[in-house]
Formats: structure tokens, sequence, C-alpha cells
């Protein structure tokens, strides 16, 4: 065409809006209209649905009251496949599943940390009812929010409503966009196009030529598009190396990996890797998919070499798991979970946290206790990389007490 687009969060949306665009699954994206001039920082925001357990991912494996709980389950501290010893917090002893050995070389790298008995404070154990408050920054006795807590700060820091600036790496926007009138789902960026590509762009094209609002709005559109194949046309795609597999997270994470490297203004990514609801024969199940959450997260790094310093992923849980293995060999849902927080701003090699104890008296009605809101951790990484000021609008029931994550 002879001259260079420059895509518009607001044409995308427009695009999207018209049901033009086909995206992959799993990865939600945000672009800016085009990129700042001083480079971001990315936040990648990677939800664990179905509720990970992670007294198996991050087990207290030599606590007494943790292997009387789960006979069968444990994480041994010895043995064939023995957890990988990464820590201790509160006087206890942390062992990483064997499964996660690329987890732990990044957190021995010091780019990676974890926080413990972290959660929403919700008497409630219902998968959407918990996802869909905590994508509302929410929790019990408080309020219901109308917006998703990214949406409320792209908002408040002005990140919002640049093209391709916020982007969900999956079929459709998760919750905690809810508001961002110009997140773009893009599963797939490899398969980003209109709806039988482009012989029906050519199509919208011809009966769209004209000078009307609707008509520029639908070419602005089919030339977002078009910007998005040019760019993975032309940027050094170096993700063959990085040892991605050939998994569900992995496709997605690598997908996010081609956005950020077309410099096209990315800043907040949402990923979704689900299938934690283990109830039964969760050992099994477990090690397959903590196996894929390592690589992925593992390749993901290695592939972003270049950009480190400006990346923070995170990753959330609607709720962990009960102490107390079923009778069918997994777990039921209970409440405190985990969190994992990557990037180059990281204070890592770090368990964070304030581990509540695994005896009867200290589990609340058979659950890890929550002793860290979920909040406080988005809440630091918000304030100390995203340009965040306004909190109260983000999260207006919590006051700011980092906990030292990120420098």
């Amino acid at each position: 065409m002879g001259h260079t687009h420059h895509i518009s969060r607001r044409s995308l949306l427009a695009c999207a809006a018209a049901g033009l665009t086909t995206v992959a699954p799993g990865v939600r994206v945000s672009f800016a209209q085009t990129a700042p001039a001083t480079p971001r920082d990315i936040l990648v925001v990677l939800f664990q649905r179905g509720a990970a357990d992670w007294l198996q991912m991050l087990a207290p494996a030599g606590d007494q009251n943790y292997i009387n709980a789960r006979p069968s389950l444990r994480v041994q501290t010895s043995g064939n496949t023995p957890g990988l010893g990464v820590g201790t917090l509160g006087g206890t002893d942390f062992y990483l599943h064997a499964a996660a050995p690329e987890l732990k070389t990044l957190y021995d790298s010091g780019d990676l940390a974890f926080v413990h008995a972290v959660g929403i404070h919700t008497v409630d154990r219902s998968h959407f009812i918990c996802q869909d408050m905590m994508e509302k920054g929410g929790a019990d006795a408080e309020a219901e929010s109308h917006s998703g807590w990214l949406a409320r700060h792209l908002a408040s820091a002005g990140d919002g409503g640049q093209e391709l600036s916020t982007v969900a790496a999956s079929a459709t926007n998760p919750v905690s966009l809810l508001g961002e009138a110009s997140a773009v789902a893009i599963a797939d960026a490899q398969q980003f196009n209109i709806s039988g590509g482009n012989a029906n762009g050519n199509v919208i094209r011809a009966i769209n030529s004209g000078e009307s609002v609707y008509q520029a709005v639908a070419t602005a559109s089919l030339d977002a598009v078009a910007s998005v194949q040019l760019g993975l046309r032309t940027i050094n795609d170096t993700s063959g190396t990085a040892g991605y597999t050939a998994g569900a997270l992995s496709q997605s994470l690598r997908s996010v990996g081609r956005l950020i490297r077309m410099n096209v203004g990315v800043d907040v990514v949402t990923v979704d890797y689900g299938g934690w609801d283990m109830h039964n024969a969760l050992a099994g199940e477990f090690n397959t998919r903590t196996t894929e959450f390592s690589r992925a997260i593992s390749a993901f790094w290695t592939d972003m070499a270049a950009y480190r310093d400006r990346i923070t992923l995170i990753t959330m849980t609607e709720f962990g798991r009960r102490l107390q293995e079923n009778a069918s060999q997994g777990t039921d849902h209970g409440s405190a979970a985990g969190m994992l927080v990557l990037g180059g701003n990281v204070n890592g090699g770090k368990i964070y946290g304030n581990w509540p104890g695994l005896a009867a008296s200290q589990l609340t009605t058979g659950d890890l206790t929550v002793t860290t809101d979920y909040r406080q951790v988005l809440a630091e990484i918000l304030v100390k990389r995203h340009r965040e000021t306004k909190l109260a609008e983000v999260f207006p029931t919590i006051a700011y007490s980092p906990l030292g994550i990120l420098s």
C-alpha cells in the first residue's frame, strides 16, 4: 500500500466489535497506538484457573501436619523424585514440586520470588464467584465493583485507550479488563485476521470505500490487522530456540513474546492456563500440568532476554486447596494459595508472606489461612513498576503495604 499504518486501540476495538477479528485461545493483549517514546514496563498476568494447589506447588514438605494430611499425595523431602528445596518462611522449609526444576533455576537466579498463604478474604469456595471477585479486585463484605482491577489501573494511570496496548492472550477478554474498551483478545498473534481471511478483507474494503465515519473505522480496522501481520513478518522471531513446548501455555506465551518484540506498545497482557481443579487422582495430573507451567514460563524468560528489565510476570489463582487430601486422592476447594512473581526488577530467590502454620488451630475451616491479601502484591507491582499514583481508585479498600518483592 506504500505507507505505514499506525494502529489505534480504537480501530482494533472497532474491528473486534464488528466481528472482523479471528483470535486464538489463551492470551489477552493490549497495545498502544504507537509505541511510546520511552518504553514502558510490561505486566503479564497469568491466571491459573481452577484453583491451583499451592500446597503441592510449594510444599512445607517436612511439616508433620502436612505429612499426616497428605499420606498419598505429599511432596517428599527425599526419595526418587523429591521436592526441590528453595527456602524458608516463618521457620518452615519449603520445597518446589519436582516437576518444576526450571522455576527453581529462575528462583536461584534471583529473578523469581514466591508469595505463600496469599488470597482473597472470603468464605466462598465457588470458582466462578471467586474468580469474578479477584478479577474485580474485591473481597467479602465489600461493595462489588463493576469493573476489573486492570481496567481501573489503566484508567487511573492514563494508559488505556491506545491501539494494542492491552491484550488478552485468549479468545475473550477476562473480567480483570472489564471496562477497558480498547483491550483486544489475540489468542495467537500469527492467526490474527478478519473472519474469512484476506479475501473477505478485500470485499469489506471495497464496500467501505468512502469518506463517512463508519467507512473510515472499517478501513482503519483492516489496516490494524494488516499492521499486526506486517509486524509479525518483519520481527526477528527468536522463539524457536527458547524451549517452548507444544503445550497450551507455551504457545500462549510464545504469542505474547512475538507481540512484545513487535514494539507496538504492548504494556498489559493477560494469559489463562486452566485445568487446576483436581478433585481426583491429583498426583499424575498435577505433575503433567506443572511440567508445562514450569517449562513455558522458563521458555518465555529465555525468549524475553532483551526485555527482562521491563517485564513483570505474576501468577494468581482464585483459591487454594484443602490441606487434607480427599478419598479420591485429590484435594477439594480451599482458601489461601500462592503467587509467583518473575521479573528483571524482582528481589527474587525468596519466599514472601506470613506463614500461618498447618496445625488444626491455625487453619481456617480446614484450609490454609490467608495471611496476605492478594491485592497487596498487585498494588506493589502497579505502584513500583507501572506509574500508579492513584491506588485508591484501583483498590479502594486496602492501604498500600508493599512486601518488598520489587525494587
